[in-house]
């Protein structure tokens, strides 16, 4: 268990499960410590497939996936990883900025972001949305005073923060709505995505989203804000309309059907054209 004692401390081991300590070692001991990133996205493929989960088909192997222990690894590596930590750190300034008192992070994880900003905004109170969170990740979010898990979203906030999120879900539409409808007026919702088959738990069917998630969210009434990192904030003004967002979407996957085929370099030129062509198209009926 020594590779496990380098990384992480004693109290935290006494709350790992046998079969996490023994997967865990056993990573330590293949990669001399952490693995870097691509052999972790290759890490996170092999219980998606050893699981047999299926993108088309959410059911109860997809709860399993997400209960292996390869996500708390990824919530320790998060912790050390430099470009995750300088998006973390960019994230957090972006909410301090703000100047909220109540902040959810949703689908938070290991609540890594959580912390950060609950450190650089003490008087606010910050919730991690996660029905089922590592107990390692209670134990350090219980070190900041003003952070805490809850199973589900509680009134209104003043933002909401969704971080690669959104590809991992059936209906992300139909998520941000419902989700959304906890900000409140005028809430900011900062969302980070990655529409990309960059590990196979990013689902394929929104892929299409690459291109038109900024003008899918527009449509159903929250207005696209700054871009943060590899994210962007919104704003809710008031309500909002699913079925607007829902056209887009059909459209969406129409142009997805010719786009899919179009080399990655020429990705932002077709984006270009695309995301306003939508807008158009939505705004001529």
């Amino acid at each position: 268990m020594s590779e496990l004692n380098s990384w992480i401390n004693d109290n935290e081991l006494a709350l790992l499960k046998p079969e996490e300590k023994e997967w865990l070692s056993q990573v330590f001991k293949q990669f001399n410590g952490y693995p870097n990133l691509e052999e972790l996205w290759a890490l996170m493929d092999q219980p998606w497939s050893e699981i047999g989960c299926d993108a088309s088909a959410m059911d109860s192997r997809i709860g399993a996936y997400y209960a292996h222990p390869v996500w708390l690894l990824n919530g320790l590596f998060i912790e050390q990883h430099q470009e995750s930590l300088k998006n973390r750190v960019n994230f957090s300034k972006w909410v301090v900025d703000q100047k909220p008192k109540r902040i959810a992070e949703f689908g938070g994880g290991f609540g890594s972001l959580a912390r950060m900003i609950g450190e650089a905004l003490p008087e606010a109170t910050v919730e991690v949305i996660e029905p089922h969170p590592h107990s390692i990740a209670i134990a350090r979010a219980g070190k900041t005073h003003n952070v805490t898990y809850q199973s589900k979203f509680d009134g209104e906030y003043d933002i909401i923060v969704a971080t690669d999120v959104f590809e991992h879900v059936p209906d992300p539409l139909l998520l941000v709505e419902e989700t959304a409808q906890h900000l409140r007026d005028d809430g900011k919702y900062l969302i980070a995505n990655c529409f990309y088959p960059v590990i196979q738990c990013h689902l394929p069917q929104h892929f299409h989203f690459r291109y038109s998630w900024d003008t899918a969210l527009c449509s159903m009434g929250l207005k696209a804000m700054e871009k943060v990192e590899y994210g962007r904030a919104y704003q809710r003004p008031g309500k909002l309309n699913l079925a607007n967002a829902r056209e887009v979407e059909r459209r969406s996957k129409q142009f997805w059907g010719m786009a899919r085929y179009i080399p990655q370099k020429l990705t932002h030129p077709v984006a270009q054209v695309i995301s306003p062509f939508l807008t158009w198209s939505m705004a001529s009926n």
